[in-house]
């Protein structure tokens, strides 16, 4: 396939709620160069979000000076039952 071994940037999200399934998901940086062909075929619309550059201090953490980032994405959850995944390693 000749394609290239980098994934875009992306957050990995566990979301445990009791009364929702448990969600384990991904959401990329549309901004990455590898957007649009990620290896793994991972990335859809839906996953993406803005990554939020602020050049000043942080305005609530005093060790956080600037620049850093924030993040803002919605994951939905489904009513159901909460279980806490097993890791896949002992």
């Amino acid at each position: 396939q000749r394609r290239h071994p980098h994934r875009p940037a992306h957050l990995h999200a566990l979301t445990f709620k009791h009364g929702y399934k448990t969600l384990i998901s991904q959401v990329f940086d549309p901004s990455d160069p590898n957007i649009d062909s990620d290896v793994q075929f991972g990335v859809t619309a839906a996953l993406t979000g803005d990554f939020i550059r602020h050049e000043e201090p942080h305005p609530t953490e005093a060790d956080i000076p600037g620049p850093w980032f924030s993040f803002d994405y919605t994951h939905v959850m489904e009513p159901g039952e909460a279980v806490w995944p097993r890791p896949p390693f002992k």
